[in-house]
C-alpha cells in the first residue's frame, strides 16, 4: 500500500508538470495534497517523514519531466533544418510504412558531408519517398535533399509528436542511393522479417480491406488500412482494435479470461491469458509501446491469477512510476495514457459491472444462478464498458471527437476480436507453411473479419455516429474522471441484487439452457455452420458475373484502373493506379473474397499513376498473363514491375494494334493502338495502348493517356473507334479528347478517372465543355463507376452519389 502511494506521488508530479505546462502552482498544489494524506491519517513523527517523502517525490517527478523535455535548440543533424540541400548517410531504423503512393521511412543519421568531408552526426529523420525502389530495415542510404523542421498544426503539434519519438527533421523525396544492407539490429531485423512474412500470408489469403484489418488486429500494422475504413473505426471508437496499446492488450487478456473462465476457472484462464500477452507482444515486434502495454496487461492478469485484484492498483502505480522514471516523456504519450486508463478501468470498474450484470441475469434464471457461457458474456460486456468509460476523455481531448455509437459498436465487434486474432494467426502461419493451407484457412478468417468491417461501416454511416468536441482541455478530463470516480464508488458500494419482473417463458428457457456449460454448444455450432453455409451459397451466386459484360472504372485516386469481367468469367485488369493500397482495396470491392485470379493484366504505359499499383497486384494475385507495350523506360517502377513478372514466371506479350482476345459469349477485347511502327517513335503518352471492349452493339473505348498526336493518328487511319462509352484520355487533360476525336468515337457517355483535389486542375474545363451535353461520370465524384451490358442495353451503377 505504501509503495503504491509513493508511486502515485511520483506520477502526480509528472502529470502536474506535463499537463499544467510546468506551473509551479500546480506542482506545489500536488505536493501539498499528497503530503497531507499521511498527516491526516496518522499524526506522528513517522507521518511527517512520509509526508516529506511524498512531497519530494511529487517535486522530483515534476523536475525530471521538465529536464527531459527536448531542447529548444536543434541538436545533431536537425541543426541543418530549413537550409540548403545536404548530403548525409543514415540507416533505416524502422519498418517501412507504405502510405498511398509514397513510402515513409524512419532514418537514423550516421554521417554528414560538411566542407567536403564526412563527419559523424546523429538524429532521427522521417523521410518520404516514392514507392520504388523499396527499402528495408537496416539499409544504409546516402541521402541528398533538404531537411525541414516538422510543422506545428492548429489542432495538433506534429513537431512535438515526432520529437517524443526522437525525430527532429523531415525530408521529402530526396535523391537516394543504397550503400549497404543489414546494418540494423539482427534480432529486430528477424522480427520485422517474420512480421513481413506473416503479413504476406494474410495478403495472399484475404482480399481487401479484410487483409489490412486482419494485419492490424494480429500485428498492429495500420498503414495499409483504407482511409474510409480508418475513419469509420475512429467514428465508432473501435480503432483500438488495430492499435497495439494497453487498451488492446488488456482487451486480449480480458477476452481470454472471459472466454475460458467458465471452462477451466478464472485463475487458470488468467495464466493462459498471460502467455497470450507474451506471445502477442513478441509477434507484433515488442516495440517500446508494446512493452508498456504488455506490462499493463500482464499486471491485470497476474492480479487475477494470484487472487490479489484488491492490491493491483498499487502495483499499477509502481509500474507507471518505473516506466516514467525511465522515459519521462511517456506522460504525454497517448498510447501510455490509454494503457494506464484502460487498466485502471479493468481493475476498479469491470468487477462491479460484472457483478451487477450477473445479478440481473441470475434474477431471470429459474434456479437463480448464473453459469456457463453467460458468465463469459457478462465478463466481455463488463470489460468493454469499463475500458470505454476510462479512455473516453483521452480520445475526446486528443482527437476532438466523441463516438455516440461506441458502446453498441464495441459490444458488437469486441467479441469477434479474439476469433479474428486466432483465425488470422492460424491463416498467417498456415500460409507460411504452404499457400493452399493459408488459402483454406483464409476462408474461415474472412467471415469474422467481414462481419467486423460491415458492423463498423453500418454504425459509422449513422448520422449521429460521432460528434465533434472542440475546445476540451485537461481540466474537462479531470472533471470527467472525478464524476466517474463517484459512479465507480456508488456501483461498488450499493448491493448488486435487483428486483425485476418475471421474464417471458422463452427467455427463461433460453437463460436456463445457456447457463448449462456445454449444453448449448452442439445446437449453437450446428446453427453457425448452417448460417455460414447459406451465406457462402448466396455469395457464390451473387459473385458470378452472369451473362453480362462488366467494365468497372475503379476509384484509385489520381490514376487509371479498370476491371473487366466477361460473361465467361474472365477477370481482366487494365492498369493499376498509383498505389498498391488503392488498387487492392478497389479489387476487394468487386471480386468475391475467394477469387484471387486475374486472367490478364494489361499495362497501357509505364506512368507511375498506371503502373505502381500493378506491382502489388502481381505480388498478391494469381495472374495468368501480362500484356504491355514495348517499354524503353528504366525507372525504378518499371524495374520492380519486370522483377515481379520474372519472379513469378508470368508469360508476357508485347501489345500492338491488331491483337484481340475472345472473352466468350460474343465479348471481345481488341488492341486499337499503337501500330508496331509507331511504338519506337511516339512520346510516352502517345505510345499508350488504346483498347476496345465490345459485346454486340455495346462497346467501351479505353484510351489510356494518349495525347493529340495519338488521337490524330487514330482518326487519320480510319480505325473503328465508335463506342457508346468513352474512357476519357489522360484524366480529362485539356490537350486530349479533341472535337475530331469525339466525332469519330460518337460516345453516348464518358468516364473520367481522376483523383479528388488532384492539384493538376483535372479534368480541364475545356474538355468538359467538349463532352457536353453527354452525361459524364467521374471517379472523384462518383467513386467506382460500374457499367454492364448484355450487348443491347447498358446499366450504370456508381459507388456514391455526386458530391
Amino acid at each position: 500500500m505504501i509503495l503504491g502511494y509513493l508511486g502515485l506521488c511520483w506520477l502526480l508530479g509528472m502529470g502536474a508538470a506535463a499537463f499544467a505546462q510546468g506551473s509551479p502552482w500546480a506542482i506545489a498544489a500536488a505536493a501539498l495534497s499528497m503530503a497531507s494524506v499521511p498527516l491526516v491519517a496518522r499524526r506522528s513523527a513517522v507521518a511527517v517523514l512520509w509526508a516529506a517523502m511524498a512531497a519530494g517525490l511529487v517535486v522530483g517527478g515534476a523536475w525530471l519531466y521538465q529536464s527531459s523535455l527536448p531542447s529548444a535548440e536543434p541538436q545533431g543533424i536537425a541543426r541543418y533544418n530549413d537550409g540548403a540541400a545536404v548530403r548525409f548517410r543514415a540507416v533505416v531504423s524502422g519498418e517501412p510504412d507504405e502510405r498511398g503512393s509514397s513510402l515513409r521511412l524512419r532514418l537514423s543519421a550516421r554521417e554528414m558531408l560538411v566542407d567536403g568531408r564526412w563527419q559523424s552526426t546523429s538524429g532521427g529523420i522521417l523521410m518520404r519517398s516514392g514507392l520504388f525502389p523499396r527499402y528495408d530495415y537496416g539499409d544504409l542510404l546516402e541521402v541528398n535533399g533538404k531537411l525541414e523542421t516538422p510543422p506545428e498544426f492548429k489542432d495538433f503539434d506534429y513537431r512535438d509528436y515526432l520529437a517524443r519519438q526522437g525525430i527532429g527533421s523531415i525530408v521529402n523525396y530526396p535523391r537516394l542511393s543504397l550503400l549497404a544492407t543489414g546494418q540494423g539490429n539482427p534480432v529486430q531485423a528477424w522480427v520485422y522479417d517474420l512480421r513481413g512474412e506473416l503479413s504476406s500470408s494474410l495478403e495472399d489469403a484475404l482480399p481487401e480491406p479484410e487483409a489490412a484489418l486482419a494485419q492490424g488486429i494480429l500485428l498492429g500494422r495500420r498503414a495499409s488500412l483504407p482511409d474510409d475504413l480508418r475513419q469509420d473505426l475512429n467514428a465508432t471508437n473501435t480503432s483500438h482494435l488495430v492499435a497495439v496499446s494497453g487498451y488492446n492488450v488488456t482487451l486480449v487478456a480480458g477476452l481470454f479470461i472471459g472466454g475460458l473462465a467458465w471452462l477451466i476457472g478464472r485463475r487458470p484462464a488468467a495464466w493462459l491469458a498471460l502467455l497470450a500477452i507474451i506471445a502477442y507482444a513478441a509477434l507484433v515486434g515488442a516495440q517500446p509501446s508494446v512493452q508498456r502495454a504488455a506490462i499493463m496487461g500482464g499486471m491485470y492478469v497476474v492480479a487475477i491469477a494470484l487472487g490479489r485484484q484488491s492490491g493491483a492498483l498499487q502495483g499499477l502505480a509502481l509500474a507507471g512510476a518505473g516506466m516514467t522514471a525511465f522515459d519521462p516523456l511517456l506522460m504525454k504519450d497517448i498510447s501510455f495514457q490509454l494503457s494506464f486508463a484502460s487498466t485502471i478501468g479493468l481493475f476498479v470498474f469491470a468487477p462491479a459491472l460484472r457483478a451487477r450484470m450477473e445479478a440481473v441475469l441470475a434474477g431471470w434464471s429459474p434456479d437463480r444462478e448464473l453459469a456457463g457461457p453467460l458468465r463469459g458474456v457478462t465478463e466481455l460486456l463488463a470489460i468493454t464498458l469499463a475500458a470505454i468509460a476510462f479512455t473516453l476523455p483521452i480520445t475526446a481531448v486528443n482527437f476532438h471527437r466523441v463516438s455516440l455509437v461506441a458502446i453498441p459498436a464495441n459490444l458488437l465487434t469486441v467479441p469477434a476480436f479474439p476469433v479474428i486474432m486466432i483465425a488470422a494467426a492460424l491463416t498467417a502461419v498456415g500460409g507460411m507453411i504452404a499457400t493452399p493451407i493459408g488459402t483454406f484457412l483464409g476462408w474461415l478468417t474472412w467471415f469474422p473479419v467481414a462481419y467486423l468491417v460491415h458492423v463498423v461501416r453500418l454504425l459509422a454511416d449513422l448520422p449521429f455516429a460521432a460528434a465533434s468536441v472542440d475546445g476540451l482541455t485537461t481540466s474537462h478530463a479531470l472533471a470527467y474522471y472525478a464524476a466517474l470516480a463517484g459512479v465507480v464508488w456508488l456501483t461498488a458500494r450499493r448491493p448488486a441484487k435487483l428486483s425485476l419482473p418475471a421474464p417471458p417463458a422463452w427467455a427463461s428457457d433460453l437463460l436456463s439452457s445457456l447457463s448449462r456449460p456445454l449444453a448449448a454448444l452442439p445446437t449453437l455450432g450446428i446453427a453457425i455452420v448452417l448460417a455460414l453455409a447459406s451465406v457462402l451459397v448466396w455469395l457464390l451466386i451473387l459473385g458470378s458475373p452472369g451473362d453480362r459484360l462488366s467494365v468497372t472504372f475503379l476509384d484509385v485516386g489520381q490514376g487509371d484502373a479498370i476491371l473487366i469481367r466477361s460473361p465467361a468469367g474472365h477477370n481482366i485488369l487494365v492498369d493499376g493506379g498509383p498505389s498498391g493500397e488503392a488498387i487492392t482495396a478497389a479489387l476487394g470491392r468487386h471480386l468475391p473474397f475467394w477469387d484471387r485470379h486475374l486472367h490478364l493484366v494489361v499495362l497501357t504505359h509505364p506512368d507511375q499513376d498506371h503502373l505502381a499499383g500493378l506491382v502489388t497486384v502481381l505480388e498478391r494475385y494469381d495472374v495468368d498473363q501480362v500484356l504491355a507495350p514495348a517499354l524503353t523506360d528504366d525507372s525504378p517502377a518499371v524495374r520492380a514491375w519486370q522483377e515481379a513478372i520474372a519472379d513469378r514466371h508470368i508469360p508476357q506479350r508485347e501489345a500492338f494494334a491488331g491483337q484481340w482476345l475472345d472473352l466468350g459469349d460474343g465479348a471481345r477485347l481488341s488492341v486499337v493502338y499503337p501500330p508496331p511502327e509507331a511504338v519506337a517513335t511516339a512520346e510516352e503518352d502517345d505510345s499508350s495502348l488504346v483498347l476496345k471492349v465490345s459485346q454486340g452493339e455495346a462497346a467501351f473505348l479505353l484510351t489510356g493517356d494518349i495525347g493529340p498526336e495519338g488521337e490524330a493518328s487514330l482518326v487519320s487511319n480510319h480505325a473503328d473507334l465508335r463506342a457508346p462509352v468513352l474512357k476519357v484520355a489522360h484524366h480529362g487533360s485539356r490537350a486530349s479528347t479533341s472535337t475530331a476525336f469525339l466525332a469519330a468515337v460518337e460516345p453516348l457517355t464518358a468516364v473520367i478517372s481522376v483523383g479528388a483535389d488532384n492539384g493538376y486542375g483535372l479534368p480541364a474545363p475545356e474538355t468538359l465543355d467538349r463532352l457536353a451535353p453527354r452525361p459524364v461520370f467521374r471517379t472523384d465524384r462518383h467513386g467506382d463507376v460500374e457499367m454492364s451490358t448484355d450487348g443491347e442495353r447498358l446499366w450504370v451503377r456508381v459507388g456514391r452519389d455526386e458530391e
